[in-house]
């Protein structure tokens, strides 16, 4: 395997092949928010009493006791569509299927910030593996909602985003945007197709990518501009030619340099190409 590829692979947040249930859910709750759907901060106000039988996905062909939680969107971040409750599958300890605390049983009472996706039977909405809930009521989950909502703000209207006034915002609003565009949303079940953007919509947020400083931190995994540059994909297709690494110097900022380049060059008419999940 190529040291790029590596790079590549722990910059994206993913682990090299192992089992499923060994993989962490994402700890940053503002990419979570950005794989899915659905965002809500909701208060549970009741357990429906009678479960309902659902496969965990589709062609699972076991079909497994869900419980029904009734939330009460207090504020829709995005996707909620002005709905004043949802209905929350969930699956039990007694299932034998949880797979950590990061996942938990929700209880009457209770407030979450959700990160949710359509049950693909349509029944009722569910919380990915990879997006758990965050407490509502933790110590910095004010200032975490606000974060969220903030960038939710901004990939909802990217026009907008890259029309303000001053570089550093139009690069913060590009990285988010490119990162949305490009990550696999969750419940993909049939994988993902490509819809390549405008060229009006995709060359403002290429040129505000360039804009600000690149930092590669794979350890914390967050939302950063060298993460969302590899997203991308660039290939020798599009002309991008990856930097040669030299003694010395910063790879991150050699790619930076190289991707200006680009930009001016072979990527002046590329267009970004954002990722839908399979009908």
């Amino acid at each position: 395997m190529s040291r790029l590829l590596l790079v590549a692979l722990a910059l994206m947040g993913l682990a090299l092949p192992a089992k499923a249930d060994r993989i962490a859910p994402v700890a940053n709750p503002v990419e979570r928010a950005l794989r899915v759907p659905v965002v809500v901060v909701g208060k549970v106000t009741a357990i429906e009493k009678d479960a309902v039988d659902a496969e965990l996905y589709p062609g699972a062909g076991k079909k497994v006791a869900h419980k029904i939680a009734v939330v009460k969107v207090e504020t829709d971040l995005a996707g909620a569509a002005g709905a004043t409750h949802l209905k929350i599958g969930f699956v039990t300890a007694a299932a034998g299927l949880r797979r950590g605390p990061d996942n938990p049983e929700l209880k009457e009472g209770q407030e979450w910030l959700f990160f949710l996706v359509k049950h693909h039977a349509g029944e009722f909405y569910s919380i990915p593996y990879m997006t758990p809930p965050l407490d509502a009521k933790a110590a910095n989950a004010k200032a975490q909602i606000e974060e969220v909502k903030k960038v939710l703000a901004l990939v909802a209207d990217p026009a907008k985003a890259m029309k303000v006034e001053k570089a550093e915002d139009r690069f913060a609003a590009a990285v988010t945007i490119v990162f949305k565009l490009r990550t696999p949303p969750e419940a993909s079940y049939k994988g993902v197709e490509t819809a390549a953007l405008t060229a009006d919509e995709s060359r403002p947020l290429l040129k505000a990518l360039a804009e600000g400083a690149w930092k590669a931190d794979p350890g914390e995994r967050s939302v950063n501009a060298y993460r969302s540059f590899v997203l991308l994909g660039l290939t020798e297709a599009d002309g991008w030619k990856p930097p040669v690494a030299e003694a010395g110097k910063d790879y991150v900022e050699l790619t930076r340099t190289a991707y200006i380049k680009w930009l001016d060059g072979p990527g002046k008419d590329y267009r970004i190409k954002k990722l839908i999940p399979k009908k």
